[in-house]
């Protein structure tokens, strides 16, 4: 399987929720229970720093197993402390067998927040 190419923008110091559902070629759902999922965004692929991280571990990611549906929130308190502008992500799942894929991979954009 290979990672569908997903570009996110999110709204500096906005709430951002992403819904992203996990279906087979006939559109019927992968059943995710007991899955963990873990998102990483770098500036770059090679670079060390991680600017933001979201897993089922950290609350960011949540699983609805059966629907094959996993949510990324970030609150707007997370969203307004981001001093970066662009990234590159990732999203991996492990599932309740331990076989590990990588859904979605893309960047991620924020667009500056003017009120404040």
């Amino acid at each position: 399987m290979t990672a569908e190419v997903h570009n996110l923008t999110v709204e500096q110091g906005a709430s951002y929720e992403q819904i992203i559902r996990w279906t087979d070629a006939d559109g019927v759902p992968i059943n995710l229970t007991g899955a963990t999922a873990a998102m990483q965004v770098r500036q770059a692929t090679n670079v060390s720093t991680v600017l933001f991280e979201a897993s089922t571990a950290n609350g960011k990611l949540a699983i609805a197993g059966d629907a094959g549906q996993i949510t990324l929130t970030i609150t707007a308190a997370e969203s307004a402390a981001f001093t970066w502008n662009f990234g590159k992500y990732d999203l991996e799942v492990t599932t309740a067998g331990g076989l590990v894929y990588r859904l979605l991979r893309g960047t991620i954009s924020i667009s500056a927040e003017v009120t404040q």
